[in-house]
């Protein structure tokens, strides 16, 4: 919590601090926008995946799955040879 005060209370300091070099003129501009390192973003990665199984299994399409796992299973059985 300390270093959290301690950037803020440097960080108005840095914001307009600006170097020269030899001759080329600018050789950096410091610009921190603070608010936007600050913020919390609450994302959820599994959002799209997690809707898409509940949307199979609600549907009944996990159950054409096994079915046809099952189906496909005895078939090959029947027509290979050995």
């Amino acid at each position: 919590m300390v270093l959290i005060h301690l950037i803020q209370d440097v960080a108005p300091s840095l914001a307009h601090f600006t170097p020269w070099s030899a001759g080329d003129g600018w050789l950096w501009h410091v610009n921190l926008d603070w608010g936007i390192l600050a913020q919390q973003f609450d994302t959820d990665v599994f959002a799209g995946f997690r809707n898409a199984w509940n949307y199979f299994i609600k549907s009944g399409q996990v159950w054409a799955l096994i079915i046809g796992i099952v189906l496909g299973y005895l078939i090959r059985g029947l027509t290979t040879y050995g």
